[in-house]
């Protein structure tokens, strides 16, 4: 049963994992659907689950992949490791030791979230405290049901004050030419989605990776040593890295048999990508960090129509921000007795604190 109390299946390992994540009979935007089962309390908005569909319908989801592609030109990779710099900087004038969770992952997600999409200045600031609309569970009873409305009306506000160049002025301009436009709730609605997926993700990966480096400084030596490297630890790392507090949920659309199992149509399907990426069938010791790993892909990003369109940004962004860490800290370590707590109760799971020292 899940956090809803409904019923449904649970997909863990990569070879029917990989194939429901490809499926186009298993909907993601049905799961919007109140009628439909759920994982949690209350049906997501379309905007969060049914972005690229509603997109689509007013013909902005080409511009939207090229928004969030490495060639966008919204964000440079120079500048993007320029804020990295800065944060870097900034803590390393504050002493030897700092937390590279609340002073790096999360400010930087914001500053480089907030210039993609051309968010006003005072958006960046408040946008680094955003995580919590990621809870799931009981967190998410207690705290969304006021906070989610509240985001939005804060996100309206800005909206109202976005700096060109960015992707939401161009949204912006061009919904108001579509021959079936967005309204304006659902544009927000989308932009919203858009923010705090940008700051939840990255940041909770670039933690995750920066604490597998401080963890371990042998690894940290060989990638300042042979930098080529770098691309081969994010790619394990988005394989290796627990980043899913809840699962990729699915509600088929017709019957469908996924191994020996028969689901009807209108059951639920939860895709455990984290499981996926540990199944011992396709990668053995899957538990052991090994950037020479050669193995199948992660699928980290999804498969197929829903796979994910900031997949390659994010890589190249993340892998930016890590040669600064490199650079910045020759003596990357964790800092002497540091416990490391994860958040609790949340879509997307990230250490508290990662404490460090250089």
């Amino acid at each position: 049963m899940t956090n809803a109390g409904d019923p449904g299946w649970l997909v863990t390992g990569y070879a029917l994992a990989r194939e429901a994540l490809k499926d186009p009979r298993l909907s993601r935007s049905a799961v919007s659907d109140p009628a439909m089962p759920q994982e949690e309390n209350g049906a997501p908005p379309l905007a969060v689950v049914g972005t690229m569909t509603m997109l689509r319908r007013a013909g902005l989801r080409d511009e939207v992949i090229r928004g969030l592609s490495p060639r966008q030109p919204y964000v440079s990779l120079d500048r993007v490791r320029a804020v990295a710099d800065d944060l870097l900087d900034a803590m390393i004038r504050r002493g030897d030791c700092g937390d590279l969770v609340e002073d790096f992952a999360l400010p930087w997600a914001a500053r480089v979230t907030g210039e993609l999409l051309g968010l006003p200045e005072e958006a960046v600031a408040e946008l680094g405290g955003w995580f919590g609309l990621m809870a799931v569970g009981p967190l998410a009873d207690a705290h969304l049901p006021t906070a989610w409305p509240q985001s939005l009306a804060v996100f309206q506000t800005w909206m109202n004050d976005l700096k060109p160049p960015g992707l939401l002025p161009h949204l912006v301009r061009l919904n108001e030419r579509s021959s079936r436009p967005l309204a304006p709730d659902e544009l927000t609605g989308i932009a919203h989605m858009l923010a705090f997926s940008g700051l939840a993700n990255p940041s909770a990966f670039l933690a995750a990776c920066c604490l597998a480096l401080a963890r371990d400084p042998a690894l940290a030596q060989r990638l300042r040593t042979s930098p080529d490297l770098v691309p081969r630890m994010v790619a394990e790392m988005y394989r290796w890295a627990p980043l899913l507090g809840d699962s990729i949920t699915r509600i088929a659309l017709e019957d469908v048999t996924l191994g020996h199992v028969r689901v009807r149509a209108g059951e639920l399907v939860m895709i455990s990508r984290d499981a996926a990426n540990r199944d011992p069938a396709v990668y053995p010791e899957p538990e052991r960090l090994d950037i020479d790993r050669n193995a199948a892909p992660h699928l980290r990003f999804g498969q197929g129509k829903h796979y994910c369109p900031g997949a390659a940004l994010n890589q190249a962004q993340t892998e930016a921000a890590l040669h600064a860490v490199l650079a910045r800290m020759p003596d990357l370590r964790l800092a002497p007795g540091a416990a490391i707590a994860w958040r609790e109760h949340h879509a997307v799971l990230m250490p508290v604190g990662v404490p460090a020292q250089w």
